[in-house]
């Protein structure tokens, strides 16, 4: 079967797939009485390109020091020949009878072999290359070890020698492969990975130099170098084993398999819009399954079950939260397990259908909805506490460490700044984990992200900890200085990373409301302290605390702006935020006279008037972010005076109204039976949520095309007749595909929020591919229907249904995200894009 992993396999085979579908359809033809055309010229072109590539095959084989290749690449050689031949010898038969039976076979054979054979010869040499990217990461893997016996500074010399060549050509082998990946997700974790070898080795280096260091000089900080070095050797071995993993990811199943997580199919990660195994999702299949109650036994127990995981994600995200909003999301969780064994005990005694369980079903369905707000609630509170401040535990911790050694209460400070440290790495962590399990986040590849890049901060900190430890007992060396100074470089970048993600994950509207309201609890809290006068230590905090959060909201505010490129947006976040600026310092002022002043009415009642006017400069740029975010309906028209009856229009010739879009059948075919089928169902009731536009009825279509073609490749009745229906079908669907790309592209160009534009561009950027991949695929297909072999007919018939699948699926994704970003569209644009998204139902606005 055709391998589709590279676009250097794509842009080979496709030219050769279609050169093999119209001698499929020449051979059908033929088979139906037709009179066939000389075919000499398109054999000679084909066998033209087979030579080639045979001539190329040999030279490697000539020259490889690769055994495996040499073994395999002279069979697949073989195969191509053998096919070509067959190909000449039908043409030249052909030509003298048209209705040869014998020569038909061959010519059918023949091309059926040729893309067979081009396939395996150019999977082969990709194996090849492969193994040469995969020996390459082997040895420097092997090398790295090397790292944990270097014990004197000339060994380090000449480990650095051997190394830094070795890493600079794998990661240039593994840069020029990842570019020429099909698929997005392999090719971003091959990226992600080579970036962490490059960035590792300064690192790996730094920490074998400091521990050489120490060890020569018998200075304290010898073991905690040595954890680093372990820890970056360990940390560069699982990247390049992960390189090696996603490298050797090159089987057909593989690579659909990746694709339908990347679209989202049936087989993929996504489930209605929401990540599968998210809190999200969990509730979605619940209260479906919930809904259903009294239908079957077998549907009463899994409704139950998918209530009880909604209520164990829930419970483990509330572990995770402060005591009172732990409390409330707990309570929550007692009253949906409290209707849950209700709802459980009328279906066991047969009443799951009673009109009482219809009600405990709907209150259940309901008390989910109410859950799910709330964590969503709690956990946006949460990344505005959290990250309130992402670096100041690291800079707390760099001072300490740096303290003089003669400094009051260094080692009782020093204790203290390790502890903060570590905890707030840790929430910091938690909390990214936690949004990115609780459903608010619906991009596979952010969730992705997310949890990726908790997890390197979760495992760099302590790495911190030691170079602040060494740098603590050495304060006046050098290399513990610049050591240490690496590796916080290395968090820094860690941090900044997951702050960014965690603000792209959230809603901003929904943030900056919850950074209003923790910003006026502190201010409040410093209010009434300061009025009492008794503690000034708890309202400094409560000062700088809320002096922080007014920053953090700045620096939301400067990535929203960042994002958009509306530039009336731009201007009113920049005046409001430079707001907030103008109003940290006065607060933090007077509030600090007024702690001076010990109770001061006057003093007090200047703190409060500072402290309202920040509050107020927060809640004017979280209005300014909600009206662009979600901007009020249009007024109403004015009501039209009646006017005298004008004198009839002469006539004109009716203008014929605008086809319709195709509709399917209302039968949904089961999934186990037809599974394009039922793809195609979904795809059209998708975009049958809209009025009808051009992207629209140009889905519909795509779908009605598909379930034309599951018909034939099932062997059934249907408007696909014959092997040259079948082929044409396929491409209609890839031109279809073009055009949706050009219609999402132009909304795209338009659009002014960067977010959005990148997420369509992500989304059409894999149609092509998979359009390709389908006509290639129907090639494959048509050789194989009513053919002899079983098993390659079925074999293409499920590549064709993944395939299928996977376009589909992401047309729909398209569709949704080209919707979202109109609106970020400016109005006098809006017109020009020919796309206007009415939801069924609703008035047009």
């Amino acid at each position: 079967m055709p391998a589709f992993h590279t676009k250097t396999i794509h842009y080979i085979l496709d030219p050769v797939a279609q050169q093999v579908s119209q001698l499929v359809i020449l051979h059908e033809d033929a088979q139906q009485g037709r009179i066939m055309p000389d075919i000499s010229a398109p054999v000679t072109a084909v066998c033209a390109a087979v030579q080639n590539l045979i001539a190329v095959g040999q030279q490697t084989v000539g020259h490889s020091k690769d055994e495996i290749l040499k073994k395999d690449l002279p069979l697949t050689l073989d195969m191509v020949e053998s096919s070509s031949k067959m190909l000449v010898e039908s043409a030249t038969g052909l030509k003298a009878d048209s209705q040869s039976k014998k020569h038909l076979e061959l010519l059918l054979n023949g091309a059926r072999g040729i893309l067979q054979g081009i396939s395996s010869l150019l999977l082969t040499f990709d194996q090849g290359e492969v193994r040469k990217i995969v020996k390459s990461c082997t040895g420097v893997a092997e090398y790295i070890k090397v790292a944990e016996v270097v014990q004197t500074m000339d060994d380090l010399v000449t480990f650095t020698k051997n190394l830094s060549p070795g890493i600079t050509s794998m990661t240039k082998m593994v840069e020029t492969r990842y570019q020429d990946l099909t698929n997005p997700s392999h090719a971003s974790i091959l990226a992600a990975e080579n970036d962490q070898v490059k960035q590792a080795l300064p690192l790996l280096l730094s920490s074998m130099k400091a521990f050489v260091t120490f060890r020569r000089d018998k200075k304290k900080g010898e073991a905690e170098a040595q954890e680093n070095r372990n820890y970056i050797v360990q940390a560069m071995g699982e990247s390049l084993a992960e390189i090696i993993r996603v490298l050797q990811l090159t089987s057909q199943e593989e690579v659909m398999m990746a694709l339908a997580a990347e679209t989202g199919s049936a087989k993929g990660t996504m489930a209605g819009g929401l990540l599968m195994g998210s809190l999200a999702a969990k509730v979605h299949s619940a209260k479906e399954l919930v809904s259903q109650t009294g239908t079957n036994a077998q549907t009463n127990k899994a409704g139950i079950q998918a209530v009880e995981a909604v209520l164990e994600e829930a419970r483990r995200i509330a572990k995770t939260l402060p005591a009172d909003r732990k409390a409330v999301i707990e309570g929550l969780c007692d009253e949906l397990e409290s209707l849950k064994k209700e709802l459980a005990m009328l279906q066991s005694s047969g009443q799951g259908d009673s009109a009482r369980a219809h009600a405990i079903a709907t209150a259940l369905n309901s008390k989910m909805d109410e859950l799910q707000m709330k964590l969503r609630e709690a956990i946006t509170r949460k990344v505005a506490e959290d990250f309130m401040d992402p670096v100041g535990p690291l800079n707390a911790l760099t001072e300490a460490s740096r303290a003089p050694l003669n400094a009051p209460a260094r080692a009782e400070n020093y204790v203290k700044r390790v502890t903060d440290f570590q905890d707030h790495s840790k929430k910091m962590a938690d909390t990214a984990v936690a949004l990115a399990k609780s459903g608010i986040v619906t991009d596979k590849n952010l969730a992705d992200s997310l949890l990726l890049t908790a997890g390197k901060l979760k495992a760099v900190a302590p790495q911190v900890v030691y170079a602040a430890k060494i740098v603590y007992e050495n304060p006046d060396s050098k290399e513990a200085k610049e050591h240490y100074d690496m590796l916080k470089e290395d968090y820094q970048k860690q941090v900044q990373k997951l702050t960014k993600l965690v603000d792209s994950g959230l809603d901003t509207v929904e943030f900056l409301k919850a950074s209003e309201s923790m910003l006026r609890d502190e201010l409040e809290a410093a209010r009434t302290i300061t009025k009492a006068g008794t503690d000034p230590q708890s309202a400094f905090k409560h000062i700088a605390t809320a002096a922080r959060t007014a920053n953090r909201v700045v620096a939301v505010v400067q990535g929203e702006s960042e994002n958009s490129e509306d530039p009336a947006f731009k201007t009113e976040l920049a005046s409001s935020s430079q707001a907030i600026t103008a109003a940290i310092g006065p607060m933090v002022t007077s509030a600090k006279t007024c702690i001076q002043q010990g109770g001061s009415a006057t003093a007090h009642h200047e703190f409060c008037v500072k402290a309202e006017n920040l509050a107020k400069a927060v809640h004017d740029v979280y209005n300014v972010v909600d009206t662009h975010h979600n901007p009020p309906p249009p007024p109403p028209p004015p009501p039209v005076e009646e006017a005298p009856e004008r004198p009839p229009l002469p006539a004109e010739p009716e203008v014929p109204p605008r086809p319709p879009s195709p509709e399917l059948v209302e039968v949904v075919p089961l999934q186990s039976v037809d599974p394009i089928g039922y793809a195609a169902h979904k795809l059209d009731k998708d975009a049958k949520q809209w009025e009808d536009n051009e992207m629209v009825t140009t889905a519909r279509r795509m779908a009605k095309l598909f379930m034309q073609m599951s018909k034939f490749a099932r062997g059934e009745e249907g408007e696909v007749h014959s092997k040259k229906d079948f082929i044409n079908t396929a491409r209609m669907i890839a031109k279809e595909s073009e055009d949706v790309v050009k219609m999402a592209r132009k909304v795209a160009d338009a659009c002014t929020d960067k977010r959005m534009k990148r997420a369509i561009l992500q989304l059409v950027d894999k149609l092509p591919t998979i359009s390709t991949q389908l006509k290639i695929i129907a090639a494959v297909k048509a050789t194989r229907q009513g053919g002899d072999d079983a098993a390659a007919d079925r074999e293409a018939t499920e590549m064709l249904t993944d395939n299928a699948q996977n376009l589909m699926q992401a047309v729909s994704e398209v569709l949704f995200a080209t919707e979202a970003a109109t609106i970020r569209v400016p109005p006098d644009q809006r017109a020009t894009l020919g796309l206007q998204w009415v939801k069924k139902g609703a008035r047009t606005l």
